[in-house]
C-alpha cells in the first residue's frame, strides 16, 4: 500500500512538473510569436503573409518525412532507460539519426522539385513568382535540416526532462524572434526571415547533443552503433503514427492550400489568422500531452491497467478543463481580440474564429486518448480514423469554398473532426483502455463542461458593459471569466490531488514571489 502511494506520488509529481515547465515553454514561445504576428504582418503586407503562410502550408508536408519516429524514439528510450538497458537506447538512437539524415536530404531534393512548378498552380501575383520559387527551396533546405534535430527532443521527452526540451526551446524562439525583427527592418523580406533560422536551428542542435550527452552519458548521443534490425522496431511503431500524422496535415494544413488554389492568394491572410488564434488553447493544451506519452509507456511496459485507466480520465478531464476557458474567451471575445491583435480589417472573422475553434476543442479532446494509446502500442486503429476524416474534410472543402467561401472551408474541417473524434476515436479509446460511459461522463464531462456555462455568462456580461477595446481591458474581462470557471472548477469538478496540487503551486509561487521581495 505504502508502494502504491508512493508510485501515485511520482506519477503525479512527473505529470505536474513536466507539464508546468511545458507551459513556461509555450507561453515564451506563444507569446513571442502572438506580439510578433502583427510586426510581420505589417511588413510582409497581406500578399506576402500569404505567401509566407501557403508555401509554409506546402513545405509542411515534407515533415511527415519524419515518419513518426520521433514518437518510437521517445517511446522507446522511456522503456529502455526504465529497465537499465542503455546499449539498446544508444543502438536506437544512432539508427534514428541515421535514417533522419537520409530523410533530411529526401525533402531538399522535394523541395528543389516542387519549387519551380509552385507558382504555376496556385494563384501567386506574377511579381511574386521568383520570390515564391526561391522560398520552396529555402523551406525546403530548412525543413531537410530539421528532420535530423527532432531526434535530440524525442530523446529528452523520452528521458522526462522536459524541462531541458523547454529550456532550449524557449532560447530557439527568443533568438528566432529577434533575428525575425532584425532581417525584415533591415529590408530582408520574406527569404531572409526564413533564411537566418536555419543557422540558429544548427546552434540549438549542436547544444541539445551536448545537453544530452551530459545529464545521459550511457546512451552515447552519436551515429556510431544503428543496426538494421532497430530499423523494424522503429517502422513496426512509427508506420501508425506516420499515417496518423499525415492525415492531421491534411486537416491542418489543406484548408490554406485550398484557399490558395481556388481564391486569391491574399484570401490566405484572413483564414491564417483565424486559425492561428483558434489554436490558442490547443497549443496550450498541447503542453499536458508531451508528458503523457512516456509514462503510458512505462505504466504500459508495468502491466498496469489501472493507473493507466487514471491516466486517461483525469488526462482528458485536465485537458478539457486547460482548453474551455481559454476557447470560450476566444469565442466571445473574438471581434475585440482581433481588432486589437491585428486591426480592424480583420475583426469580421469572428465566424471562422467560432467554427475552427469548436472544431479544435473536440480534436484536442481525444490527444489524450491517442498519446496513452500510443504508449500501449494500439494506436493502429486510430491511424486508419484519421485518414478517412482527412479525406472527408479534403473534399468537403472543395465542395463548399466556392459557394461559401471561407467559412465552407471551415465547415470542411468541423463536420469530419465530429464524426471522427465524437463517433469512432471516443468509443474505441474508452472500450480499449477500459471506461464506462457512465464514467466518462461522472470523471470528465460534467466536471469539466460544468464550470463553463457560467463562465460563458460572465464573460458576455461583463464584455457588454465593458466593452474591452485595449490590452487592459480584455485581460479585465478574460480574468473575470478564468476566475469563475477556476473557482467552480475547482470547488465542483477537480479530484482532491488537483485541489492539492493546485494549492501546493499558488502557496510555491506565493513562497517565491515573498523571498524575492524579502531579498529585494
Amino acid at each position: 500500500m505504502v508502494d502504491d502511494a508512493a508510485k501515485d506520488a511520482v506519477i503525479r509529481r512527473r505529470v505536474f512538473s513536466g507539464t508546468i515547465s511545458n507551459y513556461v515553454g509555450r507561453f515564451i514561445k506563444f507569446g513571442t510569436w502572438f506580439f510578433l504576428t502583427p510586426f510581420i504582418l505589417h511588413q510582409l503586407g497581406a500578399a506576402g503573409y500569404g505567401l509566407w503562410v501557403l508555401v509554409g502550408s506546402v513545405v509542411a508536408y515534407g515533415s511527415l518525412l519524419d515518419l513518426g519516429i520521433a514518437g518510437a524514439v521517445t517511446k522507446y528510450v522511456a522503456e529502455h532507460v526504465v529497465r537499465g538497458e542503455s546499449e539498446q537506447a544508444h543502438s536506437l538512437i544512432a539508427t534514428t539519426l541515421r535514417l533522419y539524415s537520409v530523410l533530411g536530404l529526401i525533402a531538399v531534393a522535394l523541395s528543389a522539385t516542387i519549387a519551380p512548378v509552385f507558382p504555376d498552380v496556385f494563384n501567386v501575383p506574377h511579381g511574386e513568382r521568383a520570390t515564391a520559387t526561391a522560398l520552396v527551396v529555402v523551406m525546403g533546405f530548412a525543413l531537410g535540416i530539421s528532420i535530423p534535430c527532432t531526434a535530440a527532443g524525442a530523446v529528452l521527452r523520452g528521458l522526462q526532462r522536459h524541462d531541458l526540451v523547454n529550456h532550449l526551446s524557449a532560447a530557439a524562439t527568443l533568438i528566432s524572434a529577434a533575428a525575425t525583427v532584425v532581417v525584415l527592418l533591415l529590408g530582408g523580406g520574406v527569404l531572409g526571415m526564413v533564411a537566418v533560422n536555419i543557422p540558429i536551428t544548427l546552434a540549438m542542435q549542436a547544444v541539445s547533443v551536448w545537453v544530452i550527452n551530459r545529464v545521459a552519458p550511457e546512451l552515447q548521443f552519436g551515429w556510431r552503433g544503428a543496426k538494421r534490425q532497430q530499423v523494424r522496431t522503429i517502422i513496426s511503431f512509427s508506420s501508425s503514427v506516420f499515417v496518423t500524422q499525415g492525415a492531421g496535415l491534411l486537416q491542418t494544413k489543406t484548408d490554406e492550400i485550398i484557399i490558395g488554389v481556388f481564391l486569391p492568394i491574399t484570401a490566405v491572410t484572413p483564414y491564417s489568422i483565424a486559425r492561428k488564434l483558434s489554436e490558442a488553447a490547443q497549443v496550450l493544451t498541447d503542453q499536458f500531452m508531451k508528458v503523457l506519452l512516456p509514462l503510458a509507456s512505462e505504466l504500459h511496459a508495468a502491466d498496469d491497467q489501472t493507473r493507466l485507466r487514471s491516466l486517461y480520465s483525469q488526462g482528458t478531464r485536465l485537458t478539457l478543463a486547460l482548453f474551455l476557458p481559454v476557447g470560450c474567451t476566444l469565442v466571445i471575445l473574438a471581434q475585440p481580440i482581433l481588432t486589437v491583435w491585428v486591426g480592424a480589417a480583420y475583426a469580421d472573422q469572428v465566424q471562422l474564429v467560432g467554427i475552427l475553434t469548436l472544431a479544435s476543442l473536440i480534436a484536442t479532446s481525444q490527444w489524450p486518448a491517442s498519446s496513452i494509446l500510443q504508449g500501449m502500442a494500439r494506436h493502429r486503429p486510430l491511424a486508419m480514423m484519421s485518414v478517412g476524416s482527412a479525406l472527408a474534410n479534403l473534399g468537403l472543402s472543395i465542395a463548399l469554398v466556392h459557394p461559401l467561401g471561407l467559412t465552407g472551408v471551415a465547415l470542411g474541417t468541423l463536420i469530419p473532426t465530429v464524426f471522427e473524434c465524437l463517433c469512432l476515436v471516443l468509443p474505441y479509446s474508452m472500450r480499449v483502455i477500459g471506461i464506462s460511459a457512465e464514467e466518462a461522463l461522472k470523471e470528465i464531462f460534467l466536471p469539466a463542461f460544468g464550470p463553463a456555462v457560467p463562465m460563458a455568462i460572465v464573460l458576455y456580461l461583463v464584455r457588454q458593459v465593458v466593452e474591452p477595446s485595449s490590452l487592459i481591458a480584455m485581460t479585465v474581462v478574460a480574468g473575470s471569466g478564468l476566475a469563475v470557471y477556476v473557482t467552480a472548477y475547482l470547488s465542483f469538478g477537480a479530484s482532491q490531488v488537483e485541489r492539492q496540487a493546485y494549492r501546493g503551486f499558488v502557496d510555491g509561487m506565493l513562497s517565491f514571489a515573498a523571498a524575492r521581495l524579502k531579498q529585494s
